[in-house]
């Protein structure tokens, strides 16, 4: 019995040993560098941007709908391994702290994520309203219960068997969860704010809570949930250093591999390795298109020339970052060492495709910039900036060292 007390902490402190040690590798990096730098550039042109925007930009819907998806995504962590479904299975009765722990440390983290947000937001509040800095803390008080509600929730969706789908329960929680936030930023009457409350604790307890009675814990489900959790530190981690703990995850996409290879065609080895790595592997695609839109944006609604330019260089490099991993994709690859292929021809087809990645973004944003702004010196700049990016994020990438931690 005391082993079952003391196993999260034991588990929880294996697992912050390890991340620590990742964290001061990022610390020792020129990642903080880049965001200290992004941070600062934001929040000036976020400033500039409040300045501009039109009366009938609805700011309150945007920060409901923001605030709503914050507090409603809810990734919970219970530290568990493969053999858990075989050792700690016959003392599921006695795991009601361990999973107890798990979501308030859950809660705890995602409390820091959610006032972060909002603190960003507020400036946009209080340029949408006239209300003071001490009733937007207590929306962000209200939000942070709201929050705890939501993990709570999530931890009961997990209850569902594999055959129940819980796409109804999240859209539910959506829904109340909008109904509430905005009613908080609107300063609704508090009848109506007591009214949205009830509804969501009557539906915790009458719709959520049952499912707990009715269903006994998924552990493949919650070891799913588990390892992605895992893997999401990890892949992060990896932008610094090897992490050999990191799981490659394929997803298929055929539909996009298929019209790659038609539209952009290879005819080396690492070419098509490193193509198809970047579509299937790792949110690799993902995260080039999230950082595409955000500089899309960023070209369309900064009403600074210059901290378009800067903005647009500024993602470019970003992406490159991310992409770094890209490169060791294929080491820990037996098979792929039999190929008779050098290492140089590795990196010539590594350095080609993300030539080609950052030069599409930087094309894109110019050319916004042109649609938009139908500024021509801005057009080349923005080309010239982009293509500096390409040229500087292909050198570093090309002298990055990839090494195992020990």
């Amino acid at each position: 019995m005391m082993q079952l007390d003391t196993l999260w902490k034991e588990r929880a402190g294996a697992f912050w040993k390890i991340a620590l040690r990742y964290f001061r590798l990022i610390g020792n990096s020129s990642f903080l560098f880049t965001l200290v730098l992004t941070l600062i550039f934001g929040a000036y042109y976020y400033s500039e941007l409040l300045k501009v925007l039109p009366e009938s930009f609805p700011g309150l819907v945007v920060i409901t709908g923001i605030a709503a998806v914050v507090l409603v995504r809810t990734p919970l962590r219970f530290f568990l391994y493969e053999a858990d479904l075989v050792f700690l299975l016959p003392a599921e009765g006695r795991l009601n702290g361990y999973f107890r722990k798990s979501l308030i440390y859950s809660f705890l983290l995602q409390v820091f994520t959610t006032v972060v947000v909002l603190t960003i937001l507020a400036p946009l509040y209080q340029h949408e309203t006239n209300a003071g800095t001490g009733y937007y803390v207590f929306v962000i008080a209200v939000l942070i219960i709201l929050k705890g509600l939501n993990v709570i929730m999530k931890w009961l969706e997990l209850h569902l068997p594999e055959h129940r789908s819980v796409v109804g329960y999240i859209l539910l929680r959506l829904l109340l969860t909008m109904l509430i936030t905005y009613l908080l930023l609107i300063q609704a009457q508090w009848l109506y704010v007591a009214f949205a409350v009830g509804l969501i604790v009557g539906i915790l307890f009458l719709l959520f809570l049952p499912l707990q009675k009715k269903y006994s814990i998924k552990w493949q489900r919650l070891l799913s949930v588990d390892e992605h959790q895992s893997m999401k530190f990890y892949r992060t981690a990896n932008l610094f250093t090897d992490v050999p703990k990191l799981k490659q995850s394929v997803k298929h996409r055929r539909m996009l591999s298929a019209f790659a290879e038609k539209v952009l065609p290879v005819n080396t080895v690492y070419a098509t390795l490193y193509q198809k790595a970047f579509i299937r592997s790792n949110e690799y695609f993902g995260i080039y298109i999230r950082l595409l839109l955000v500089g899309l944006a960023l070209i369309a609604f900064v009403p600074s020339e210059t901290g378009r330019i800067i903005g647009a260089a500024l993602i470019v490099y970003l992406t490159a970052v991310q992409l770094r991993t890209l490169y060791p994709h294929y080491q820990s690859h037996v098979m792929v060492k039999l190929y008779p292929i050098s290492d140089s021809d590795q990196e010539k087809a590594y350095r080609s495709l993300l030539t080609r990645l950052l030069g599409t973004q930087a094309a894109a944003f110019a050319l916004l910039s042109l649609i938009l702004h139908f500024n021509l010196v801005e057009f080349i700049l923005i080309a010239l900036a982009g293509a500096a990016s390409v040229v500087f994020a292909t050198v570093s990438n090309r002298t990055k060292k990839f090494t195992f931690m020990n």
